[in-house]
C-alpha cells in the first residue's frame, strides 16, 4: 500500500503541474512558450507512467490475495480454486494434494470394510482397509483415514439440500482458514479531457472458516452389519453420511453463531429477512417466492434455487383455480429456480401471536461456503448400546464452518404459515 500511496501522490502532482502551466497561459491569454511546452509534455508523461504503476501495483496485490487464496505444500498440481462444487469430490481433491495415495488394488476402499473390521475384528476381504486402519486408534478414538472420510464427506455432501440449491465446499486442512472475497469492484466513471481520474479501487476483505466441533452419536444396527453384502459398498457409509448431512444443513441455514455452533444463514448480517406481518401470514400463492427471487435480483444476483419447509411445498402444490378448480402451476417468474424441501426449515417458530410459522430461502448459493475439515474420527462404543437395542454405536467427531461470500444474495422470508 505504501507504494500505491506513493504512485497516487506522484501521479496528483503530475497532473497539478500541467494544470498550473496550462492556467498560467490561459491567464495571460497566450500560447505556451517552448520551455512550457516541453515542461507540460514532460508532466504529462509523469502522469501516465504513475497510472500505469498505479494498475500494475492493483494487479500485483490482487494476484497476491487470490495467491493466499489458493496457496498449496509443494507437491501434484491441484485445482487453483480452493473451493469445491457439488460436481467435484472431496476425495479427488485430496488425492491431488498428495494427502493419499491411489490404491493398487481395483477395488476402492470401502469405508463399510473398514468400519466392519473395526467392529468385529474380521478383515476377511478387506486387506487394504485393515492396512488403513493401522495407526488410527487415537486417544479420541479412531481418526479415519484420508480416502475414507473424505469418501463419506462426499456423501454427506450429495445429500445436503444447501449443496443440491448449489453451495460450495472449502476443504480445511487446518483449523482456520481465511479465504479473500472482493466486496466492491468500483464504479467506472466518464471524464472530460484533462479532468481528473477519480480512483475506483477494488475493495477487498476476508472471511476466515473456524473448524468447529460437531459431535454425532450414531447408532447403527448389528443387523445391517450382519445382512449388508460385504461386496456391496457404502450401505453403511450413505446411513452415516445421511445422519452427518442433516445436521450439516440446519446449522447451514439456521446456526445460531453462539459457540460452538457455526451462523447459518438466517443469522447471517448483511442477509435480507423479509417479514410478514406481526404475527406472519398465510401462504395463499407464489407471491412470497416471485418476490424474494426479484429481491436477490435487484442486489445484483442471480438466484438458483429456493430452500422451504415440505409444508410450504403442499401448501402450494394444493393451489387451484377458482373456476375450473384445477391445480395451479408454478408463475413463469420462478421458471428455472427450483423449490427444495428441506425438514431442517422448522414449522413450529414463533412470531407474535403465532407459533405455526416457517421460512423460505432463496439465493444465488453459490455464495454459501461450507467449509469441512478432510478427517474426522470415530469413537466406537460397543457394550452399552449392544445390551439396549442390539445396537453398535460411534461418536463422530466432524468439524466444519459456515460462510457467506456475499451476504446481500440471500433473502430469508419469515413468519410463513399455510
Amino acid at each position: 500500500m505504501a507504494l500505491l500511496d506513493e504512485l497516487r501522490q506522484r501521479r496528483t502532482a503530475a497532473r497539478q503541474a500541467s494544470d498550473t502551466i496550462l492556467q498560467r497561459a490561459a491567464t495571460e491569454q497566450r500560447d505556451l512558450s517552448a520551455e512550457e511546452l516541453a515542461d507540460y509534455q514532460a508532466r504529462i508523461v509523469e502522469e501516465r507512467e504513475a497510472d500505469d504503476g498505479i494498475e500494475a501495483e492493483r494487479d500485483r496485490e490482487l494476484a497476491e490475495l487470490r495467491a493466499a487464496a489458493t496457496r498449496r505444500p509443494a507437491g501434484p498440481a491441484v485445482p487453483r480454486e480452493p473451493v469445491l462444487t457439488r460436481e467435484q469430490s472431496v476425495e479427488a481433491w485430496a488425492q491431488q494434494r498428495g494427502l493419499f495415495e491411489p490404491s493398487a488394488d481395483e477395488r476402492a476402499p470401502s469405508f463399510d470394510r473398514y468400519l466392519r473390521g473395526i467392529v468385529t475384528g474380521n478383515w476377511d476381504g478387506a486387506a487394504h482397509e485393515r492396512a488403513l486402519s493401522e495407526g488410527t486408534l487415537t486417544a479420541g478414538g479412531h481418526l479415519v483415514p484420508v480416502p475414507l472420510s473424505a469418501r463419506v464427506i462426499d456423501l454427506a455432501r450429495n445429500q445436503m439440500q444447501v449443496m443440491r440449491a448449489g453451495a460450495v465446499t472449502v476443504p480445511m486442512t487446518a483449523a482456520t482458514l481465511k479465504l479473500a472475497r472482493l466486496t466492491s469492484e468500483g464504479t467506472p466513471a466518464w471524464k472530460s479531457e484533462n479532468a481528473a481520474i477519480t480512483d475506483a479501487d477494488m475493495v477487498f476483505d476476508s472471511v476466515t472458516f473456524t473448524a468447529r466441533t460437531l459431535v454425532r452419536l450414531v447408532k447403527l444396527s448389528v443387523e445391517l452389519f450382519d445382512d449388508a453384502d460385504p461386496s456391496s459398498e457404502d450401505v453403511i457409509a450413505r446411513s452415516f453420511a445421511g445422519q452427518v448431512a442433516l445436521e450439516l444443513d440446519r446449522v447451514a441455514l439456521r446456526g445460531t453463531g453462539t459457540p460452538p455452533e457455526p451462523r447459518g444463514v438466517v443469522n447471517q448480517t448483511g442477509v435480507t429477512l423479509t417479514t410478514h406481518g406481526a404475527n406472519g401470514a398465510l401462504i395463499t400463492n407464489y407471491d412470497f417466492h416471485l418476490d424474494a427471487v426479484g429481491a436477490v435480483r435487484a442486489a445484483n444476483f442471480e438466484p438458483n434455487a429456493q430452500i422451504q419447509a415440505p409444508r410450504t411445498a403442499t401448501s402450494l402444490s394444493k393451489l387451484k383455480e377458482a373456476t375450473t378448480n384445477a391445480y395451479l402451476a408454478p408463475p413463469a417468474g420462478l421458471a428455472g429456480i427450483p423449490r427444495l424441501n428441506s425438514k431442517q426449515v422448522p414449522i413450529t417458530l414463533t412470531v407474535g401471536t403465532s407459533t405455526d410459522c416457517s421460512e423460505i430461502y432463496t439465493a444465488d448459493w453459490s455464495n454459501l461456503l461450507v467449509g469441512i475439515r478432510t478427517d474426522f474420527q470415530l469413537l466406537f462404543l460397543r457394550e452399552r448400546f449392544i445390551a439396549d437395542a442390539l445396537q453398535y454405536a460411534f461418536l463422530a467427531y466432524l468439524r466444519a464452518d459456515i460462510q457467506l461470500a456475499q451476504p446481500t444474495a440471500f433473502v430469508v422470508d419469515t413468519g410463513v404459515r399455510t
